[in-house]
């Protein structure tokens, strides 16, 4: 009996669970509003239901599914290309598409090549300039969930894509005649796996339209920032990551006249969009609050025809340059920030009873797109006009930057210098090398004025003057200052409310992050410089002949914590100097790296090529040490003043006490 009763249950609970009952509509939650209406596609060019089996805005489409999209359109529409920019850490792929007419595909390579000459206005007569304004078309770069679990904006982004690829007729037509339209559409694929998971982890056969759920929610680490952890709409200035680089490097070939930069924020809140409020940073061209009101006006006039809620510059000011859009504004570009109520999934619900659902957000985002797309359009030639200007101060001898240059000296730290070097690259600064000695005032990285002090030959020279001077400001300044008036209101306001006006971050420096002594001269470039070409600046002096008793590695080099590290694992004993040394004509620093050939009897490799294969690989060279002896009072090789290092130990604390491993 009582196994039959058992097995009756079992069977009823299967029974349940098979039959679980279809969802119970939530009223306001369909929004089946047609994102383009009256538009007809090309047949050709397959549709996202099509290709993914649901509409942009029904739900988050997953990375892989719009990797898939984007391929499908690259191979069937003409007006598509796509191009693969970097990999994620995880290995994902990061794309942007190209998409013009099929006339403007055909001249891809001259219409780059003009944008370049526009870019660099030195020696180009204003006849010259004149044709290449009215002649090219306008270039816009929209990029889209910079942050993984602000979703909208990547299914916006393949809304706006398919109806570029394949809609008939004018409008979209003439736009893609005038305008070369460049979307990142997913900047941040593993952050959005990640959140997209998480979502479908929590996901019922119900809609959830309660935006405390941790479907809406999410939980740590979320899916903002990249696979270890790194906000990457911070990161335009500093160029860690290989999604930043990778769009750092293709967006400046294009020099857009728009940057788009999709984001989400509260869930309860509205729509937000440029311009930004104050403070403004000074470096920032004077003119783009100007032409920032005019694309809001027009994208507020597309959202009034749907009586949509929105605002502008309440809380997003343009001060840190590291932000997507406010990088592009430095390059030259009008820069919008899009900041949509995040829905994550199905809908929430606001106070008053009314639901939002996530495919209206999708909406929200596209519609804003196409807005600032055909605002550019009809201002191409005026805008173009505006930036020519700016970059024609930037260069002139009497322009603002005439007389700045910052200078990096010379350091035995070799591996910063690089990193440093390698980011001016990057953003595609133009960086001299002096090859002797000069003199020059200027101010040091505290503020401290100096007269005639001597530059020594080896040193870096950034002058501010040159196409990119806007951006060498900013990034290069010891100490950008905030006007006066600002000043007054925001200590006003911290005082009143105990909050800042400033988003986050109030202050950088690139030298000083870095680590790198450098200095602001009053002066543009001297004569005796030569153009910095990237070449190695690894100093090859300190080899030594082979027959050596220990090899030694620079401590000066942050690398050499690397060397030490990557040696210690190869089983390699490493021992560091206490006290600097000086061994066979190579003097070294404390804290210097030695490997006594005595040691490591028992390393079963090529101990010579291991060290200096591994140093090498580091960006550092060994100096070989053919005695031990060292003059005088210095230290000799096998005393106490080179202490060995130990691997790391693991400590287990528990209620017995602590053991260490």
């Amino acid at each position: 009996m009582r196994a039959t009763s058992l097995l009756g249950m079992l069977l009823l609970c299967a029974s349940t669970a098979l039959a679980q009952p279809e969802p119970t509509p939530v009223q306001g939650l369909a929004y089946d509003v047609d994102f383009f209406p009256g538009t007809v596609y090309d047949a050709a060019v397959p549709t996202p239901e099509g290709i993914l089996g649901f509409a942009p805005g029904e739900r988050a489409a997953f990375p892989h599914e719009i990797e898939r999209v984007l391929q499908a359109w690259g191979e069937s529409s003409p007006r598509v290309t796509l191009v693969e920019y970097a990999r994620s850490h995880e290995g994902r792929a990061l794309y942007y598409a190209i998409i013009t007419s099929p006339a403007n595909h055909a001249s891809i390579d001259s219409i780059r090549a003009g944008l370049a000459q526009l870019a660099d206005p030195r020696g180009l007569s204003d006849a010259e300039a004149e044709a290449l304004i009215t002649g090219l078309p306008g270039t816009a770069w929209l990029a889209y969930s910079i942050h993984g679990d602000e979703t909208s904006g990547s299914d916006a982004a393949l809304a706006v894509i398919y109806h570029l690829a394949a809609a008939q007729g004018d409008p979209v037509e003439g736009l893609l005649d005038d305008l070369v339209v460049l979307i990142d559409p997913m900047m941040n694929p593993d952050g959005r796996n990640r959140f997209l998971q998480q979502i479908a982890e929590h996901r019922g056969t119900q809609p959830n339209v309660d935006d405390r759920s941790l479907l809406h929610a999410g939980y740590w680490p979320w899916g903002r920032t990249n696979h270890y952890g790194f906000d990457l709409n911070r990161d335009w200035i500093l160029g860690v990551n290989p999604e930043t680089r990778g769009r750092i490097r293709e967006a400046s070939l294009w020099h857009p006249l728009l940057f788009v930069d999709a984001h989400e924020m509260g869930s309860q809140d509205t729509y937000l969009f440029s311009p930004q409020r104050e403070p403004r940073n000074p470096h920032v061209p004077t003119n783009r609050d100007e032409w920032g009101r005019l694309f809001a006006r027009e994208q507020s006039q597309a959202f009034d025809r749907y009586g949509w809620a929105y605002y502008t510059g309440e809380w997003n000011e343009g001060w840190y340059p590291g932000y997507s859009d406010v990088w592009g504004e430095f390059r030259g570009a009008v820069g919008i920030l899009y900041e949509q109520a995040g829905f994550a999934e199905d809908g929430v619900r606001r106070p008053g009873g009314a639901v939002h659902s996530y495919r209206e957000a999708v909406h929200h985002q596209a519609v804003s797109s196409l807005a600032n797309l055909t605002t550019l359009q009809a201002n191409v030639a005026d805008l173009r006009r505006d930036i020519l200007a700016e970059r024609r101060s930037a260069v002139s001898a009497n322009g603002p930057y005439a007389r700045r240059t910052f200078a990096v000296l010379p350091t035995s730290n070799r591996s910063r210098l690089r990193g440093f070097l390698d980011l001016m690259e990057l953003q595609g600064f133009e960086s001299y090398r002096t090859t002797s000695e000069f003199r020059a005032s200027g101010t040091d990285q505290l503020g401290q004025s100096f007269q005639g002090r001597t530059i020594p030959a080896g040193t870096i020279l950034i002058p501010n003057r040159q196409p990119e001077g806007h951006q060498v400001a900013t990034m290069l300044e010891f100490d950008t200052r905030m006007t006066p008036d600002y000043v007054e209101r925001e200590r006003k306001a911290i005082l009143r409310t105990g909050s800042s006006t400033i988003y986050d971050v109030t202050a950088w420096n690139l030298t000083m992050m870095h680590g790198l002594e450098a200095l602001t001269l009053d002066t543009g470039l001297p004569s005796g410089v030569e153009a910095y070409a990237g070449e190695d600046l690894s100093d090859a002096s300190v080899a030594a002949p082979g027959g050596a008793v220990a090899w030694a590695v620079d401590g000066s080099d942050d690398a050499s914590v690397s060397v030490a590290a990557r040696l210690m694992e190869r089983g390699v004993e490493v021992r560091v100097a206490e006290r600097a040394f000086e061994l066979s004509g190579v003097a070294l620093p404390r804290g210097s790296l030695v490997i006594l050939s005595d040691e490591n009897r028992s390393f079963a490799d090529d101990l010579e090529e291991t060290v200096r294969h591994v140093s090498e690989d580091a960006g550092l060279t060994p100096a070989s040490l053919t005695a031990g002896l060292g003059e005088g009072e210095l230290p000799d090789l096998g005393g106490g003043h080179f202490e060995r290092l130990e691997p790391p130990r693991i400590a287990i604390v528990s209620r017995a006490g602590m053991s260490i491993y």
